[in-house]
């Protein structure tokens, strides 16, 4: 899908925003989450570990946010700088409304990713569970694709080639976040036309569900008509978190590595 940028005003884009921010805050309410709590009730907090190298990235008064870094097998990254055998990244952000961190929701991805020669990095970001706001979590995700591209060397990672995936919130984050990013995968965002002011210059693919009863499938449609460059992937069932069970799992996945593979 080709669509000519089209532009909204700065209150519509305000109202927009607004009201996907409210349909994500009363569907935590109603499914039970607890948006304010302790440190045990936020899932993942402060720290998982996957069995792959964790650096921290960004130091904050809550606590240290860390890159999980899924290299391919084989995969050295000094070895990989000298021989100028430098591989793609993809940066992935979960979802959660913005208030609770559930930081394993893409491992299979990330792992599945660094399978195929691109490395997986899972993102940690600030929720508002920890007292922080959502331009909190958008500025930890501009702080970490910074991070990847100034350390891209230590990593073995192509500057050049580095993508950001998110789901839900996650994936508004990605585009809010998304200034020099190669290539954009986004699940079932909670995005609209202008959302954080996107231009839609990046590549972008967003795998949405038609029977999302979250964020509407509309609002997909919206957003990726206002981007320059962007693929609609629609899937007829499932609901808004659709991409976790199979066989959309597959499905998207097979997407994903497909749009990375010509886009990255």
């Amino acid at each position: 899908m080709h669509a000519e940028c089209s532009w909204a005003t700065l209150d519509d884009v305000k109202i927009r925003s607004w009201f996907v921010s409210l349909l994500l805050l009363l569907a935590m309410i109603a499914s039970g989450c607890s948006l304010i709590g302790s440190d045990s009730d936020v899932v993942g907090f402060p720290d998982i570990d996957f069995g792959v190298d964790a650096h921290v990235y960004l130091e904050t008064p809550q606590r240290a946010l860390h890159l999980h870094l899924f290299f391919p097998d084989g995969h050295e990254p000094t070895q990989a700088a000298e021989q100028d055998s430098l591989a793609p990244a993809v940066l992935f952000f979960h979802g959660g409304g913005f208030a609770n961190t559930r930081v394993e929701q893409f491992e299979r991805q990330a792992r599945i990713v660094a399978e195929e020669g691109i490395v997986g990095v899972i993102v940690e970001y600030r929720v508002t569970a920890e007292g922080t706001t959502r331009a909190d979590a958008v500025s930890d995700g501009r702080r970490a694709l910074e991070q990847i591209r100034a350390s891209a060397g230590d990593f073995g990672i192509d500057p050049a080639r580095v993508a950001m995936a998110g789901a839900s919130a996650g994936g508004a984050l990605a585009v809010e976040a998304s200034a020099g990013a190669d290539a954009l995968v986004l699940f079932n965002p909670a995005v609209n036309a202008g959302v954080g002011g996107f231009a839609g210059t990046a590549p972008t693919i967003v795998f949405h569900s038609r029977e999302d009863t979250i964020v509407a499938f509309e609002s997909a449609e919206g957003f990726c008509d206002a981007a320059i460059d962007c693929e609609l992937v629609a899937f007829d069932e499932g609901d808004h978190g659709f991409f976790n069970d199979e066989p959309a799992f597959t499905e998207t996945v097979d997407g994903m590595l497909d749009f990375l593979d010509r886009r990255l």
